[in-house]
């Protein structure tokens, strides 16, 4: 989790009269398969602290990911898109000395000791990122949904198959192909490490593979479905709920962030939503005449504006939750990456931080959030 302090750590310290008095480290970073070149980054450090040396790499790792907003409609299974999950190989060499013997040089491990995948998240106060079973990369909570939303579920590719199960009982097994319940084999690489499954409704009823009786068009507003992750002996891994939701009066909005995990989740705003224009200028003043003998213009201000802007923003309502959004509502306000779906094409937009009381049902017996984002982009495009 790349958002929280990586380190690198040399040290020769057990002995009394142990030194560690250089080191070196080349970090290679990229996509697909681990490889140690192309070298990124060239370090060294000639001294030590009580005979430790640290390298912190969490800055260099994170200028490299890239996140891919637009699989939210795919039809079976995605591997992560490129630049989503990194690959971090460190080698070099350090010079020692081991209780006061001649000072010898080697290297200090070989490709793949410390090689390691990385992820744009982060770790909370505990020192984890909280409910993790081995599979889902997300928080879990029962998800409200529109019958006709599309979005996808990220998940570690540690897993053999999803069923679909609905509260009446219809089920069937989520299949990629007509042929195909497996997800893409897991080859070591950064792509496959981690699986997308395309299982919000709108997947599910677009997908041509699966069974009639799970799609979403046979089922009404109220009926929930599980999403079960299952290994090679019908175990289950994880469970995550989708209940399909109406909304007569307002127009729900569509939240996508980069989540703790740094993989891509989905909220929907159902309640009331209200745009605003927060408008923006400079202005100075001007001669408005054109000589001596000449009456000024009414018609032409003294007083002129330029570089007239505005930048949208928009707040929004979850509707009633569960107590287990805390934790998603922690996630957006987290996240350096998040996009509004406005007419059809993902936007980027900046949650308004500041405080906020996470909410239980014995205090507010029913929740509702509400949050503010400002759009990534000027109304008027001034893009260079």
């Amino acid at each position: 989790m790349s958002r929280i302090p990586v380190f690198i750590t040399g040290k020769n310290n057990t002995l009394t009269n142990d030194q560690l008095q250089a080191m070196t480290l080349n970090v290679a970073i990229g996509t697909g398969t681990p490889a140690t070149t192309p070298v990124d980054y060239a370090l060294s450090k000639d001294y030590s602290i009580d005979e430790v040396i640290n390298f912190e790499l969490s800055d260099l790792i994170r200028e490299q990911f890239f996140h891919d907003f637009t699989i939210y409609d795919i039809s079976g299974y995605s591997a992560s898109p490129t630049g989503e999950v990194l690959y971090v190989v460190p080698t070099g060499d350090w010079r020692y000395s081991d209780n006061g013997t001649a000072p010898e040089t080697a290297i200090w491990a070989n490709s793949t000791t410390y090689r390691f995948f990385a992820y744009d998240g982060w770790l909370d106060d505990t020192g984890n990122v909280g409910g993790y079973t081995g599979v889902p990369f997300y928080v879990s909570r029962d998800r409200f949904v529109l019958a006709n939303q599309y979005g996808v579920l990220a998940c570690a590719n540690a897993f053999t198959k999803i069923e679909i199960v609905w509260n009446n009982g219809d089920s069937d097994i989520f299949y990629q192909t007509a042929s195909s319940f497996a997800p893409p084999t897991n080859t070591g690489t950064t792509q496959t490490n981690i699986v997308y499954a395309g299982v919000y409704p709108q997947n599910l009823q677009d997908n041509p593979h699966l069974d009639g009786t799970i799609k979403p068009s046979n089922h009404d507003t109220g009926d929930y479905y599980d999403v079960i992750f299952l290994d090679s002996i019908n175990n289950v891994r994880a469970t995550e709920r989708f209940t399909l939701t109406c909304e007569p009066k307002y127009t729900p909005y569509q939240l996508s962030f980069v989540n703790r995990f740094g993989m891509m989740d989905y909220l929907t705003f159902f309640k009331r939503s209200d745009e605003r224009g927060n408008f923006t200028q400079e202005s100075y003043q001007k001669s408005i005449y054109n000589d001596a003998f000449t009456d000024p213009s009414t018609s032409i201000g003294k007083y002129t504006s330029y570089n007239i802007n505005s930048r949208n923003s928009y707040t929004l309502n979850t509707g009633f939750v569960g107590q287990d959004h805390d934790r998603v509502i922690e996630d957006i306000l987290m996240s350096e990456s998040v996009c509004l779906l406005l007419d059809g094409e993902w936007v980027a937009v900046v949650p308004e931080r500041g405080s906020v009381e996470y909410q239980k049902h014995v205090n507010q017996k029913l929740i509702n959030y509400t949050m503010t984002f400002n759009k990534g982009f000027d109304q008027r495009n001034l893009l260079r």
